[in-house]
């Protein structure tokens, strides 16, 4: 199903059974390190697939993508936790 733009006020949109299977493997792993590869590969999902989701998910507010770096400058691999209601 193509996603489509939402005008403000349209309301919640419906969650792929792909991005929910990305929410619940994040909440399961929440605060470790991971990457899209490795979340791809547990959801037997395409990395491009998963990069393209979770892209939605965080501009949807749905998902907080917290970059880690090694002591030499090298980026890690992300943390990723779901967003907590205020």
């Amino acid at each position: 199903m193509p996603r489509t733009a939402r005008k403000a006020g349209d309301g919640p949109r419906r969650l792929t059974k792909t991005e929910i299977a990305i929410l619940a493997y994040v909440g399961e792993h929440e605060g470790e390190g991971c990457s899209k590869s490795a979340i791809a590969e547990s959801l037997g999902r395409n990395v491009k697939t998963i990069d393209r989701l979770v892209s939605a998910l965080r501009a949807d507010g749905l998902l907080v993508v917290e970059p880690r770096w090694a002591e030499n400058g090298g980026q890690l691999a992300n943390c990723y936790r779901l967003a907590r209601a205020k």
